[in-house]
């Protein structure tokens, strides 16, 4: 079967969306489907099409169906999947996040209720639409109206760095933290007010002399910058991929805190990627959400209630991380989504 898709531009991986897009191609793939997009360099796993504008009607031309990843902004990728669903063209639509995260761009009240709208308009009329969490499939049914929405919630991968492909340099400094501290603690991702930052400053703090914190951050951030001063907090900036993944893999403790959610109306909305990564490479997986259900059925899954609660399990780690054969994997995601499309298209 050919898929039309129409993604954020995820190879090579960076982050975040990327992540998803790369390994639900690879894995849709493996599946059996054949891919073609329009964006970002050429990849393993689909067929780039040279011009965007002539690829773009070859899609609508020769694919079964169209999966695209949409969101709240002007760009061409939203633009695209409109017109396929206008043209009645077999569509699946992914949406990751309620529109209430526009508050965090400035955006205000009445424009998120416009946006509201106009996207109930747009995704009663696609095929399907796949979310990543209970909450977003709350918002698309009360706020939006939908009534065909299936959450697909996120999966993750057992890194398999290859050493040889890490330098010296940085080997070399993950060895001496080692050296130096009882424990490493990893934290991934945005400095953005849906990530409780001052968690990390307290961790820092009362963890001084045993722990040691890494930060991977992929901006600059002056509050991040800060936590350098403690002496156990080691800033990580602009990494690739297999950087990331080697750091992670080196980590014991895996931090997942979020902030307050009190803008969104639907509370905490995420299947964050980063707690699907830290627990399938076994870390102590430390969060201050009680998590789904996939996510508390891993044993190194902790949900900390209070402070007490956050230092306990990380004085609490004993060395030996716990890798669960039985982990959701990206595999469940694409056979999931295969099942959707196959369901829309009928075949």
């Amino acid at each position: 079967m050919k898929i039309g898709y129409l993604y954020y531009t995820f190879y090579p991986v960076t982050g975040g969306a990327s992540v998803h897009g790369y390994y639900l191609a690879k894995e849709l793939k493996k599946l059996g489907y054949e891919l073609v997009k329009l964006n970002g360099e050429p990849d393993p796993w689909t067929t780039r099409l040279k011009n965007p504008v002539t690829g773009f009607f070859r899609m609508l031309r020769e694919c079964d169906l169209i999966y695209v990843r949409m969101d709240y902004f002007l760009n061409p990728r939203n633009f695209l999947g409109l017109m396929a669903i206008l043209t009645g063209k077999k569509v699946i639509v992914e949406l990751n996040s309620p529109s209430d995260e526009l508050y965090l761009f400035g955006r205000s009240k009445k424009y998120i209720s416009r946006i509201d709208k106009i996207m109930a308009a747009i995704l009663k009329r696609a095929d399907s639409v796949i979310v990543v969490s209970c909450p977003i499939k709350a918002f698309c049914e009360t706020e939006l109206g939908l009534k065909n929405v299936q959450v697909i919630e996120n999966g993750g991968v057992r890194f398999e760095t290859k050493r040889d492909d890490i330098s010296d340099e940085l080997k070399e400094k993950i060895g001496q933290i080692r050296n130096r501290f009882e424990r490493v603690i990893v934290w991934s991702g945005s400095a953005n007010d849906m990530q409780d930052l001052e968690l990390l400053h307290e961790i820092a703090d009362a963890q001084r002399k045993t722990s040691a914190l890494l930060i991977i951050a992929k901006d600059e951030n002056k509050r991040l910058e800060q936590l350098e001063a403690s002496g156990n907090v080691f800033l990580f900036r602009q990494l690739q991929r297999k950087e990331v993944e080697f750091l992670i893999d080196s980590a014991d403790i895996g931090l997942a805190f979020y902030g307050d959610y009190s803008w969104s109306r639907w509370g905490f909305y995420n299947s964050s990627l980063k707690i699907f990564e830290y627990l399938n490479n076994g870390l102590f997986t430390i969060t201050n959400r009680p998590g789904t259900k996939v996510q508390q059925s891993y044993p190194n899954f902790k949900y900390a209630r209070n402070w007490d609660e956050i230092l306990t399990f990380i004085e609490s780690f004993e060395g030996k991380k716990e890798i669960l054969p039985s982990a959701r994997t990206w595999e469940d995601v694409a056979e999931e989504t295969s099942n959707r499309i196959r369901k829309v298209t009928g075949k």
